[in-house]
């Protein structure tokens, strides 16, 4: 019998057992996660405009500031909105400030923009109570 060449068509292992994959796999894979984080960066800015949008309309309804706020990240601000009794909060992206112009811009350590420490599940549990008050003293159901 002759000897045929030794093929190898699985991966190749580093000492420590990993496999070594060739540079056109790993570039494509890399261009397939950026292109994947390209799509999901997009959706969740859209989903965060829409949000931006009904929080805008919320503060032009009830007493609401702005304040910087760095702890979010350059150029973003908090919303302080205060609703049934309660404060409402959230975070504000530079490009989406323009949105806000109707309201108060206030320092950070403006007695409106002191944080009551809600967390975010306070925060939805407060406006469905909220919302079902406002619901039970709407004596017109035609809507």
């Amino acid at each position: 019998m002759s000897a045929s060449p030794s093929r190898n068509y699985g991966p190749t292992w580093t000492p420590g057992g990993v496999p070594v994959q060739p540079r056109e796999v790993l570039g494509a894979a890399e261009l397939m996660m950026q292109r994947l984080a390209d799509e999901h960066t997009a959706a969740l800015s859209g989903v965060l405009r829409e949000r931006n949008h009904l929080a805008a309309w919320l503060a032009a309804l009830h007493p609401s500031v702005l304040a910087a706020a760095p702890d979010a990240g350059d150029g973003w601000h908090r919303l302080f909105l205060r609703g049934g009794g309660w404060q409402f909060t959230w975070p504000i992206p530079p490009a989406d400030l323009a949105l806000f112009d109707h309201v108060q811009r206030v320092p950070a350590n403006d007695a409106r923009a002191r944080f009551d420490g809600h967390t975010a599940a306070q925060k939805y549990l407060r406006i469905r109570t909220h919302t079902a008050v406002l619901c039970l003293s709407d004596g017109d159901t035609s809507t």
